[in-house]
């Protein structure tokens, strides 16, 4: 099967395997020794080429989440997304599927539509010289036809980007002729927070921000939990045991997992649940953290602008039925609430990333050093390093 968005078939929607009970909290669960302590050298935060690099090796061939599927509810709808320099078109066909293609003309390249919205008559038109295409990208009408070389425009169509759905996110791959399905990238992820059912919760929002930092340089913020007592003073006063965290690799991505002083992790009954009684922050490779309480889910997935900024989007799922003893008044409220959580405590979060920024250009800005309890910056910088030698 190909990835949906080559030029031959339409998008599929990738199946949660049932979740395994794999222990990820108890004795020999922690893999933060295996992992190890390392080091970087400045140069991969502030150096164009790196970028270049991660760009065209690493984002163009992995999975990267686009939105939620609330985002084109209806068919007819479409989504322009844009990272990485890309403009991409994401649309909702009559039977329920999504497409993605390039948006861009192939007459003379420019973008097909500049925003996003709902097309009734399934056509998008080029402003430039009125070249049409269908919501699949192809090319249905052309002005003029008859000035051109026929076979210039024998199966004309944008190009097309992988598409996938999971867990209610979109998914999108810019190598769609060599991409391994959705499934096949999560791995062994894709069991662990399957558990989760995400794709039956509720969509609660989500925000945008622009960070005057390298991509990594935010994203590596979410790969640890001890900066919180001194960065999230202001905002998370307590309740997390950050000095007992678990961490694990799941291939390519990672995950660590938190105590919540509230819960009493050790009192579990065993096997640990660790899913319904902590806060289980995962990273999906390469540019995605996801922050999983039992009930309430953040997701953040933070793209390069350039060396030196970088774009991060946000969103807030829970569960639809309040947690047992709860009245589901009060559960919406508080669920509703923690988007502005959200945003008091990336601002906290951003605010660290700029003061790193700030500094890029020093003379003593030689390098990061990493200990046991950052140890998934250490697997993340390994992985990148797999995608460009």
């Amino acid at each position: 099967m190909k990835p949906s968005g080559a030029e031959d078939q339409h998008a599929v929607t990738a199946q949660n395997p049932d979740p395994p009970q794999i222990p990820r909290w108890g004795k020999d669960t922690d893999q933060s020794r295996e992992i190890g302590t390392s080091r970087s050298d400045a140069s991969i935060y502030t150096d164009p080429a790196t970028l270049a690099l991660e760009r065209d090796r690493m984002f163009r061939r992995t999975w990267l989440v686009a939105d939620r599927v609330e985002a084109v509810p209806n068919p007819g709808d479409f989504l322009v997304w844009e990272r990485l320099g890309q403009s991409v078109v994401i649309a909702r066909q009559d039977d329920g599927s999504l497409f993605a293609f390039h948006n861009v003309c192939r007459h003379r390249g420019s973008r097909i539509v500049s925003e996003g919205g709902h097309c009734e008559a399934r056509r998008l038109t080029c402003p430039f010289h009125g070249f049409t295409y269908d919501l699949e990208g192809n090319v249905v009408d052309v002005p003029e036809r008859d000035t051109f070389d026929p076979a210039h425009l024998e199966g004309l169509r944008a190009r097309g980007v992988a598409i996938d759905t999971w867990q209610g996110w979109i998914w999108l791959n810019f190598d769609p002729e060599n991409a391994e399905s959705l499934p096949e990238y999560l791995g062994s992820l894709a069991a662990e927070m399957g558990w989760y059912g995400m794709d039956e919760w509720k969509f609660y929002g989500g925000n945008t921000w622009v960070a005057e930092a390298n991509w990594k340089v935010v994203l590596e913020g979410f790969l640890e939990a001890w900066h919180t007592p001194t960065t999230h003073k202001k905002t998370v006063r307590g309740g997390f045991d950050v000095a007992r965290s678990s961490f694990a690799t799941l291939d390519r991505h990672s995950m660590m997992v938190v105590p919540i002083t509230a819960n009493d992790i050790d009192s579990a009954p065993k096997p640990v649940e660790h899913r319904a009684v902590a806060d289980c922050q995962y990273l999906v490779f390469p540019n995605t953290f996801v922050n999983m309480f039992p009930d309430l889910g953040n997701m953040i997935s933070v793209f390069p602008i350039d060396e030196n900024r970088s774009f991060a989007q946000g969103w807030v799922v829970a569960r639809r039925e309040a947690p047992e003893g709860v009245d589901y008044e009060t559960y919406d409220s508080n669920m509703r609430r923690s988007l502005g959580l959200t945003d008091r405590i990336m601002a906290e979060d951003l605010g660290i990333a700029a003061e790193i920024g700030a500094v890029r250009d020093s003379f003593a800005a030689e390098g990061n050093i990493y200990n046991s309890l950052e140890c998934r910056i250490t697997a993340f910088h390994r992985e990148i390093e797999k995608y460009l030698r």
